[in-house]
């Protein structure tokens, strides 16, 4: 796919690449997602008490599969790298670990605290956070760019073409995002019981396979793996799982809490662990070489005027 310049009535020259059928998709399913999820409540990632039940607790047991992560992604030791969306540092402090200099793009105020928290016990070298969504971050604040940028499961932007174009702008290296080949747990939950709930239809994450097709409308070709997703949380009871959702999924009387204890009592198994959703959600990998990958419709993509 080409882009092509052409003036507007203005007389003003402007760049038009034509379609872009996936990176349109992209955008009509989050648009359909933040719609069906407008009656949610206060923003998860705002949350202590979840953020502490699922990230925070969980540090630990999460360091071998991010070793194993960064050994995958082939990032060296003392590399200069760019988190974004970092989270509680599952990545960007054993990336300090290993002596990289870390610049973590994280938004939410909790996970940030807790990332800073869990680099001072790990005593890594200090990591750099941008407390800003990536949609607000410009390349300029970033500095020299960077030998490996790295988004897991965290591109949850509108614009996706955008996106990754800062991601590419950002990088001398590889590039790496982690992202849903098949709904999360939780998702297929709120596809389960939503319209019960809200009298609305869920929509949720659009998937890896739609990214990757993205990727090619702009001339990036990609590379791709299926990696498993991530273990399911555990609840000690039913009630416990209903107490979660009822905030997560905006309940507010008694009987919408019922029609939730019903699904779970009907859905979620258990184990010596505790109570779990019981599905499969995969996830993938997809990395590219910028050096390599230089589309041409970059100022289109970014939606910037040609000069």
């Amino acid at each position: 796919m080409q882009g092509r310049i052409h003036s507007d009535d203005s007389g003003e020259k402007r760049v038009d690449i034509g379609q872009t059928y996936w990176r349109d998709r992209w955008k009509a399913q989050r648009l359909a997602l933040l719609e069906s999820r407008k009656n949610e409540g206060n923003s998860f990632w705002d949350d202590k008490k979840g953020i502490k039940k699922h990230f925070i607790q969980n540090l630990d047991e999460w360091r071998d599969q991010a070793e194993a992560r960064i050994a995958g992604m082939g990032i060296k030791d003392g590399s200069r790298v760019l988190d974004i969306g970092a989270g509680t540092g599952v990545l960007s402090v054993p990336l300090a670990a290993h002596g990289c200099e870390v610049t973590a793009v994280e938004p939410s105020s909790v996970m940030g605290e807790a990332l800073m928290e869990y680099q001072h016990e790990q005593k890594t070298r200090e990591i750099t956070l941008v407390p800003k969504r990536w949609e607000d971050v410009t390349v300029e604040e970033l500095g020299e760019p960077y030998d490996a940028v790295i988004a897991s499961y965290s591109l949850m932007v509108t614009d996706i073409g955008e996106a990754v174009l800062k991601m590419q702008q950002a990088c001398r290296g590889t590039t790496h995002v982690f992202w849903f080949l098949t709904q999360p747990l939780w998702a297929q939950v709120n596809t389960g019981v939503w319209k019960e709930i809200h009298g609305t239809e869920f929509y949720g994450e659009p998937t890896a396979d739609c990214l990757w097709q993205v990727l090619c409308e702009m001339g990036i070709y990609a590379n791709l793996a299926v990696e498993g997703g991530c273990d399911p949380a555990y609840y000690s009871s039913i009630e416990e799982a209903v107490t979660e959702f009822h905030g997560r999924m905006n309940c507010t009387t008694a009987e919408q809490d019922a029609i939730l204890r019903t699904y779970f009592a009907r859905t979620l198994a258990k184990s010596e662990k505790g109570y779990f959703v019981n599905g499969r959600a995969l996830g993938a990998h997809i990395w590219w070489n910028t050096v390599d990958q230089q589309p041409d419709p970059w100022v289109a993509l970014a939606s910037l005027k040609a000069d």
